[in-house]
């Protein structure tokens, strides 16, 4: 019987391992979580936000400290320490929230550890055990994310009505002790030369071009594509964030269903980021990153112009909800491949801090924005007007970006 390549292995584990990343646990239950605490303690939606873009910007802090780690020690210790401690913190803090300063606190505290355990722990393991498939595995593991969006919103709802929304927090931390952690050990390892193979299961090395080599930090910043990236994925996060940290709050006031049909939606949009991101994952090894990127925010596009007109549960939610989704799931994927495709190998994970920064620091203006626009205006259309603009920029500087000359033989 054939033997399955280790590296398929290492994509299943952190698949499982980003459904309960740091991100994953706090974007996609932070509606169900700011519902229930506003019945419990009477806060104001926007007042909570503040907790979201605090989780953004200490999650951006710590992201260049995670990407040093990486690059230092390797994906599997740095992920051991992120899983353990993130664990740690959901179990002995959560309980302890009652008021707003404490609420912040933990978020604040989320955002640093979360650091840890997200997808740029992983991207350098994945990048080393993959090359010419490198798309479809990043796709495939990254949609963990997507799953982890389309189960926890449900199951967060189920558990806080049934058990209260502390016991939910516990139950997010015993599945990254009891599956997770285990996962990781058995299975996450960050040279395949180790086990006796080859990237992609091959026999042969790989050629030795710039892919393997590639950029420092201080080269890719002399390259225009690193500028162009940066600025895609900071808007890329505004209008992300911005609708995510809203989207319960929103419907809710405009009528449009009960928050556990919300909360379904929200399932579909996380089901359809695990499509979104396997199909853009296999269209990103075939065709140019920035065409196919540009096609994936299309998606997102459609998105909102049908939230625009949304008025009740139905065909144009769920049509909403599925475009949403794999609009989420082509952007992450374009992040990863854009950073090794372009930069290459040699400085992966500080490369990438510094682009993943720039979406945490578009994450964390996103919902204040959002928050103040609508207060401006009398109803939301004019804040999804304004996404749908940033968008649109995105499209055009995707467009515009062009492969650094060392990376032109090693972009698809």
């Amino acid at each position: 019987m054939r033997r399955i390549f280790p590296g398929w292995l290492l994509v299943g584990a952190v698949m499982v391992a980003l459904m309960l990343c740091g991100t994953t646990i706090v974007v996609s239950t932070f509606g169900i979580f700011t519902a229930h605490w506003m019945r419990s303690f009477g806060w104001s939606q926007g007042a909570m936000a503040g907790s979201l873009s605090i989780f953004l910007l200490s999650t951006t802090l710590a992201v260049p400290v995670a990407g040093v780690a990486v690059d230092r020690f390797g994906s599997r210790r740095t992920a051991i320490f992120g899983v353990t401690a993130f664990a740690a913190l959901l179990a002995a803090v959560a309980p302890s929230v009652g008021s707003l300063p404490s609420l912040f606190l933990f978020y604040a505290l989320l955002g640093l550890l979360g650091a840890f355990t997200n997808p740029i722990v992983y991207i350098r393991a994945l990048s080393a055990w993959f090359d010419r498939r490198r798309g479809i595995a990043l796709g495939i593991a990254v949609a963990g994310q997507g799953l982890g969006a389309a189960v926890l919103p449900p199951l967060v709802q189920y558990v806080s009505e049934s058990a209260g929304w502390r016991s939910a927090f516990h139950l997010l931390s015993a599945g990254l002790v009891l599956i997770v952690l285990p996962l990781v050990l058995l299975f996450v390892r960050d040279d395949p030369a180790a086990l006796g193979v080859r990237p992609d299961g091959g026999v042969r090395a790989r050629p030795a071009d710039g892919d393997a080599a590639g950029l420092t930090l201080a080269e890719a910043r002399r390259t225009g594509a690193f500028w162009i990236i940066l600025i895609v994925f900071a808007l890329f996060g505004l209008v992300n964030y911005a609708l995510s940290g809203h989207f319960v709050y929103l419907m809710l006031q405009r009528g449009v269903g009960t928050l556990p049909q919300i909360a379904m939606l929200l399932s579909i949009a996380g089901a359809s980021m695990i499509g979104g991101r396997v199909l853009f994952g296999w269209l990103f090894d075939r065709y140019p990153l920035p065409l196919v990127g540009a096609a994936g925010v299309l998606c997102g596009v459609v998105a909102l112009a049908l939230l625009l007109g949304i008025a009740a549960i139905g065909p144009a939610a769920f049509a909403m909800s599925v475009l949403m989704g794999v609009a989420m799931g082509a952007e992450t994927d374009l992040l990863s491949l854009l950073v090794s495709r372009y930069f290459g190998q040699r400085a992966i994970s500080r490369i990438y801090s510094w682009q993943n920064v720039s979406f945490l620091a578009g994450a964390a203006g996103g919902p204040p924005l959002f928050a103040l626009l609508l207060e401006r205006f009398s109803d939301p259309t004019v804040p999804i007007l304004v996404l749908i603009a940033l968008c649109a920029l995105s499209v055009l500087l995707l467009l515009l970006l062009k492969a650094p000359a060392h990376a032109a033989a090693a972009c698809p």
